[in-house]
């Protein structure tokens, strides 16, 4: 596990020699929220962790932002478990039916692998040994390379296959996400919601819990809670006709999501409306306003969240949004995508 043999003295460093090093930034997969490392996405069967987890590789793979977090290109692993090659040819063709066949980087797919201890180390090495470019390696699930014994699920257990697995990507400047599953019960704090013991939590880099809000809805939470990053919770909806999850917004630490889904429920008030508007940002803060009085957004902070959910608003919504600009103002112009909206509400 990456150790020496040991020695009878200390290797120290001074607080001082320390603080004069070069500080190195931390190498990202996706930027500011999934760094090179080690991590567990975790979520209840069924939530949607596969969809998430393909469409992170299909972002990877193809260069692609992953919302609006650009992405470090490479080729993808991955250990697709518990699926066939006609479930997976079936999720892609809805998450990504054309596929551009320029692109060097690709997804590679297994469904039987080795288990920790007893060949997958040598597996995932001979890998990355061809692909001298791989970014991201996907395990989904962790269980089905864990040694299924009676101590399993313990603390020393857990640690053990953790490190094991590190030990993989270790000196390797690549992200290895470890799907599992989470406990039945209930939590304060979703972290403690990861199916194991401390051990498997402690021992990652950083742990993604998606919650659906309802058990049939479309609505969910993810929180993300890194070593070396900021944490998040970012709120996402489950688009069935592309089988992806659109970003909504952002939580802050009082639970508020900042009145993002009320500006979009108000927004689609205002398209019943009228099958267009066109205006200055200013303008569209006044008519939303007279239909949801409580909305506090600038003009600013409005034309911001327009730019960064215009694939949200055409998915969910049929709403196609565009920016403009003439000699005195930018301009918004909005507009229903009639067949869009049908096509969504046989969806539902």
């Amino acid at each position: 596990m990456n150790t020496k043999p040991h020695t009878s003295y200390f290797s120290t460093v001074t607080a001082k020699k320390l603080m004069e090093r070069p500080i190195r930034p931390p190498n990202f997969t996706v930027s500011d929220i999934l760094p090179v490392g080690l991590f567990v996405l975790a979520g209840s069967p069924k939530v949607g962790k596969s969809f998430l987890a393909l469409e992170l590789c299909r972002a990877v793979a193809a260069g692609e932002p992953f919302w609006n977090h650009s992405t470090t290109r490479g080729d993808v692993l991955y250990l697709a478990l518990e699926d066939t090659h006609a479930r997976l040819q079936d999720r892609l063709s809805k998450i990504s039916p054309q596929t551009e066949s320029t692109v060097k980087t690709d997804i590679h797919f297994v469904t039987k692998a080795a288990k920790i201890g007893e060949g997958l180390a040598e597996q995932i090495s001979t890998f990355l040994s061809k692909h001298m470019y791989t970014q991201l390696i996907v395990i989904d699930t962790l269980q089905y390379v864990r040694n299924n014994g009676n101590t399993t699920g313990t603390y020393a257990t857990d640690y053990r296959d953790i490190e094991a697995l590190r030990d993989i990507i270790f000196s390797k400047s690549l992200t290895m996400l470890l799907i599992t599953h989470t406990n039945k019960g209930t939590a304060k704090d979703p972290l403690n919601l990861v199916y194991g013991s401390a051990g498997l939590t402690g021992a990652v880099d950083g742990i993604f819990i998606l919650e659906k809000k309802q058990r049939a809805g479309d609505k969910a939470k993810l929180t993300i809670a890194n070593r070396d990053t900021e944490g998040h919770q970012f709120n996402l909806s489950f688009d069935r006709s592309n089988c992806r999850w659109q970003f909504i917004g952002e939580e802050n630490d009082d639970g508020d999501e900042y009145g993002v889904e009320q500006l979009f429920d108000t927004l689609n008030l205002l398209m019943d409306e009228a099958p267009a508007w066109k205006g200055t940002s200013s303008q569209l803060c006044e008519d939303l306003n007279l239909l949801a009085p409580t909305l506090k957004f600038t003009p600013v902070a409005l034309s911001k969240l327009l730019k960064s959910h215009q694939d949200f608003m055409k998915t969910q919504y049929g709403i196609e949004c565009r920016f403009t600009r003439n000699k005195e103002a930018r301009i918004i112009e909005l507009s229903r995508n009639i067949a869009k909206e049908v096509d969504y509400a046989k969806a539902q």
